[in-house]
């Protein structure tokens, strides 16, 4: 859920559940943005809209949340990756019909072969420290 909480932050704006003000947007400030395993269109195990798979503020394929999160492109910052895997076992691959960790506007996606989704976060970490330091792989 960080990727997704995280680009809520940036966004800023009202909380899809309370109303409640988060702030203006940040963009401005952010030069890049790296989603790693990030559940930005969902996570496949939300076939029930439940608790964390809520319609509301989950991070069900179709909750207001996400919708808010995705309704504008390039909010993120200067430059956009993310970095996720087709084996990812808690964000899954699809939801929906959409890769789940894709953002929109993103400059470059790095899709990484046989990662579960700790292994996404954890063994990705030298290109995580390449895009934020110098933009690039």
């Amino acid at each position: 859920m960080g990727s997704p909480i995280a680009r809520k932050a940036i966004l800023g704006g009202a909380c899809v559940d309370t109303g409640e003000q988060v702030g203006p947007p940040i963009t401005g400030l952010i030069d890049t943005f790296v989603g790693v395993a990030g559940a930005n269109f969902g996570s496949f195990l939300c076939v029930l809209p439940f608790g964390s798979c809520n319609m509301n503020n989950g991070m069900n394929c179709g909750s207001r949340f996400l919708a808010d999160t995705n309704s504008a492109v390039r909010y993120e910052g200067a430059k956009i990756f993310t970095i996720y895997s087709h084996n990812d076992d808690k964000v899954g691959f699809i939801a929906c019909g959409r890769k789940t960790s894709e953002i929109p506007g993103q400059n470059q996606a790095f899709e990484k072969a046989g990662m579960n989704h700790d292994q996404v976060i954890f063994d990705t970490i030298p290109l995580q420290y390449n895009l934020v330091t110098h933009g690039h792989a």
